[in-house]
């Protein structure tokens, strides 16, 4: 827990799933295995379960490790988490996906915005820039609404609706809503 904000206010949620996983090994593994498979390199099993072991103890898989790791790769799976498996003998071994995170107090690029472009954009009259607010709104719902319906295949539209929404724009609807 070292590693979590000092200030338990700037992120208590941290705290708390750091609580759990200390509590929870399964918990405490899946994240550790996450962690390692965030730096986009393929790692057989059992170089993965060296490095978990390294992290959280020698037998943290318990007796039967390699059946404990498969358990734990199925079910962040399940979870949505999308983690693949390579045969080939050049790359073998788990990978992420899924980019690797980046911590959100990072810009998310790198480069000043082109002249040009900021030219362009102040030409625009205010209808041309709310038209294209709500195309780009527009766009983030229904990524969303695909991220949904494939980890809930089972919602219905109005659930899967009210989800991404409350993901785009960060706010809950009210229950009557639904």
């Amino acid at each position: 827990m070292d590693h979590l904000p000092r200030n338990r206010r700037e992120a208590p949620w941290l705290w708390i799933l750091a609580a759990q996983a200390e509590a929870d090994p399964s918990l405490a593994r899946r994240m550790a295995i996450v962690e390692v498979l965030r730096d986009g390199r393929p790692h057989p099993g059992p170089d993965l379960r060296t490095a978990i072991e390294k992290r959280l103890g020698e037998g943290c898989f318990g007796a039967q490790a390699e059946q404990t790791l498969e358990d734990d790769i199925t079910a962040l799976r399940d979870w949505g988490i999308r983690i693949g498996h390579s045969d080939s003998p050049e790359v073998e071994g788990y990978y992420l996906k899924d980019p690797a995170v980046e911590a959100s107090r990072q810009r998310l690029y790198q480069e000043e915005p082109n002249p040009l472009q900021i030219e362009t954009y102040r030409a625009w009259d205010n209808a041309r820039k709310m038209r294209s607010m709500f195309e780009m709104f527009d766009l983030a719902m229904h990524r969303a609404r695909m991220g949904v319906r494939a980890r809930h295949p089972d919602w219905d539209d109005k659930r899967v609706e009210a989800r991404a929404r409350e993901l785009v724009t960060h706010q809950s609807l009210a229950r009557e809503d639904l």
